[in-house]
């Protein structure tokens, strides 16, 4: 596996497992087709593994509709309708990215396939790749772990409250007599079990997403330190090798860093394309899940379990928020600063044809990639602190309405 694939394999790996991932047909079909001109079948892995995902999206479908149940028939008890909220949203939002990692498999295979390019995985940046393969593993196991404790906590004082004899009431719908023991424990195992699979899956998603910028970035960084010291590097080659010409290796090296660019420019727009109207949701929405899960936040004891439980849950949602612009505000910093790489390169030694060629490149750079949601919004931090304002007027509202 390369270096800049290894960024982005164990999110991969961990959501088939969870059945959020479909297995795309490039990896399971055979390689002759079943009949003449016909689709390639499926080979009985694959099509294992893509019930176990529609079972995954049945369960967290099923879930959400008895909360959206729930939802309706508390709609007039604010404090039972703020404590089903914010798990309703955030698994809407869930959904939406666990329809495209399921539709979309096959296209999200050929962008992390790209990563293994030699372009993505340039000796000189060697220690960089392998610094953000490290860090990308360190942010999944630290955010799935919190959700992970967090789905926990809630099941703790369900538990507490049954022993106590006081009545627990679960925040979905369901037409079963919870008080009798046995009942009790299977609604709060399918509970814990699908509010642990979203949240685990669901973290790992955004994970997935914020590891695919932050190697957007690594790359934009290693085209600027190549385009600095094209010159240098250039002159070493000659010196390797007197019998090849200056300028021809000039060029050669020259054309590398476009193809570079070109390839990162690619995945950005692939990321976009297949993600942008899932980020755009979890933009809209996570206004709302903030609010509601405050509003829950102030009404409860701040040395109970369930305050615990709800800080954490807050802390995964701004950190999901977070993840995604400030991965997306780093790719566009770095693609500005590609300009002035360019420019900083020791351009007046090179030769006519190069200069001329420059001068077209350094035009195209003027335009940074800037990764948006829904080619609306733009990944920036700017976007974070409006919808932590947002967030907080709803909130205001809600305060003053109550």
């Amino acid at each position: 596996m390369s270096l800049a694939g290894s960024s982005v394999a164990p999110h991969l790996v961990f959501l088939r497992r969870c059945g959020f991932c479909r297995i795309p047909r490039l990896l399971t079909a055979p390689k002759k087709p079943a009949r003449k001109g016909g689709a390639p079948r499926p080979t009985l892995a694959h099509q294992l593994h893509a019930l176990y995902c529609t079972f995954a999206l049945a369960v967290t479908t099923v879930y959400l509709v008895q909360e959206c149940v729930y939802a309706y028939q508390e709609r007039h008890d604010m404090d039972k309708l703020a404590r089903v909220m914010f798990l309703l949203l955030c698994h809407v939002t869930s959904i939406s990215k666990q329809l495209v990692f399921y539709v979309e498999a096959d296209k999200i295979h050929e962008m992390v396939a790209a990563f293994d390019l030699a372009e993505y995985n340039q000796r000189r940046g060697a220690a960089q790749l392998r610094d953000t393969a490290r860090s990308a593993r360190r942010l999944l196991r630290a955010y799935s772990g919190t959700a992970v404790l967090t789905c926990t906590l809630w099941i703790i004082f369900p538990v507490l409250y049954y022993v106590q004899g006081l009545p627990v009431e679960f925040p979905f719908w369901t037409h079963l007599d919870h008080t009798r023991p046995l009942v009790f424990v299977l609604l709060l195992m399918y509970s814990y079990y699908v509010t642990t699979l979203v949240g685990i899956a669901n973290t790992t998603m955004d994970a997935f997403i914020g590891t695919v910028l932050y190697q957007c970035k690594t790359q934009l960084r290693i085209l600027r330190i190549n385009f600095e010291t094209l010159m240098e590097r250039a002159q070493d080659k000659v010196n390797e090798d007197p019998s090849v010409p200056y300028d021809v290796v000039l060029s050669k090296l020259f054309l590398e860093c476009l193809h570079h660019y070109e390839q990162i420019s690619k995945t950005n727009k692939r990321l976009q394309d297949i993600f942008g109207t899932a980020i755009l949701v979890q933009f809209g929405i996570g206004g709302w899940i903030l609010c509601m899960a405050a509003y829950k936040l102030i009404s409860l004891n701040v040395l109970s379990i369930e305050f615990a439980s709800m800080t954490l849950f807050i802390t995964c949602i701004l950190t999901e928020l977070f993840l995604y612009c400030y991965y997306g505000n780093e790719v566009t910093v770095e693609s500005d600063r590609v300009l002035q790489s360019l420019y900083g390169m020791e351009w007046l030694r090179a030769p006519a044809p190069l200069k001329r060629s420059l001068v077209l490149v350094m035009e195209r750079a003027k335009r940074p990639l800037r990764p948006a949601a829904g080619l609306i919004i733009p990944l920036s931090l700017n976007t974070f602190v409006t919808i932590l304002k947002s967030s907080y007027t709803f909130y205001a509202v809600l305060r003053q309405t109550k």
